[in-house]
C-alpha cells in the first residue's frame, strides 16, 4: 500500500530537508529531479554540460531534458513497492500534463508554504557539501562542524538569482496548484523542521489509512 507524493515548494522551502526525515520515518524513495540532473552534471555528459551552464543562470531545465529521466525513474521497482517523494517536479503544467499522460497517479501533493522573506533568507544560508551532495542551511540545518570547510555556495544562491527563479516559480505555481486540486495538502513551513514533520506525519497517516480502507473496499 505504497504512497506517491509530489513535494512542492518554492527553492528554499525545506524540501530537501523534510524528504530526508520521511524517507528515515516511512521508507519512501526519494526522487529529486535536481539531484537526477546533478548526476548528469558530475558525470560531465553531454546532457550534464548543457544543464550545468542552465541551472548556473538559475533558468529551469527545459522540458525535454528531464521528463523522460524522471518517468524511467518512477517505473523502477523499488518506486513501486516503497511509494515516492517526488522532489522539485512536475515545475511546469506541461510536465505535470506529460505524468499524467504516461498513467503516472498521486495520492498528494505537498505544498510547502513559506514567505518570501524566509525563502531569501534560507537561500542565502546554503551551503553545498561537494562531496556527499547534501545542502545544508547554516541557520535551520546546521553542518557537522568537521565539515564545514570543504562546503561550498553554489552558484545559484545569489539574491539576484534567487530572485529570478521566484518569478518563475510564482507563474507556474497558479497552474500546478490548480492541476491537482483535490489531493493538494498545504503545510506552514515557515516553522521549525520539528513542526513541520509533526504536520507532515499526520497528514501522511492519514493518507495511509485513507488508501488501506479504499484498497479494502475495493475488494469487497
Amino acid at each position: 500500500m505504497p504512497l506517491f507524493i509530489i513535494l512542492f515548494g518554492a527553492p528554499g522551502s525545506g524540501k530537501g530537508t523534510v524528504s530526508e526525515r520521511l524517507v528515515r520515518q516511512y521508507g519512501f524513495v526519494h526522487l529529486s529531479a535536481g539531484n537526477l540532473l546533478r548526476e548528469e552534471v558530475r558525470a560531465k555528459t553531454p546532457l550534464g554540460l548543457q544543464c550545468k551552464a542552465i541551472m548556473a543562470e538559475g533558468n529551469l531545465i527545459p522540458d525535454a531534458l528531464v521528463v523522460d529521466l524522471v518517468c524511467n525513474r518512477l517505473r523502477h521497482p523499488s518506486v513501486q513497492e516503497n511509494g515516492v517523494l517526488l522532489d522539485g517536479f512536475p515545475r511546469t503544467l506541461r510536465q505535470a500534463e506529460e505524468l499524467s499522460r504516461r498513467g503516472f497517479k498521486f495520492d498528494m501533493m505537498v505544498f510547502l508554504d513559506v514567505t518570501p522573506e524566509v525563502l531569501l533568507n534560507r537561500c542565502l544560508s546554503r551551503r553545498l557539501d561537494p562531496v556527499t551532495g547534501r545542502i545544508y542551511n547554516l541557520k535551520s540545518d546546521p553542518p557537522p562542524e568537521d565539515i564545514v570547510d570543504r562546503l561550498q555556495i553554489r552558484s545559484d544562491d545569489t539574491k539576484e538569482k534567487h530572485e529570478h527563479r521566484m518569478t518563475i516559480y510564482n507563474k507556474q505555481k497558479e497552474a500546478l496548484i490548480k492541476h491537482y486540486d483535490g489531493i493538494i495538502v498545504e503545510i506552514d513551513a515557515d516553522r521549525d523542521i520539528k513542526a513541520v514533520f509533526k504536520a507532515l506525519r499526520r497528514e501522511i497517516n492519514t493518507a495511509f489509512q485513507k488508501k488501506g480502507r479504499a484498497m479494502a473496499m475495493s475488494k469487497l
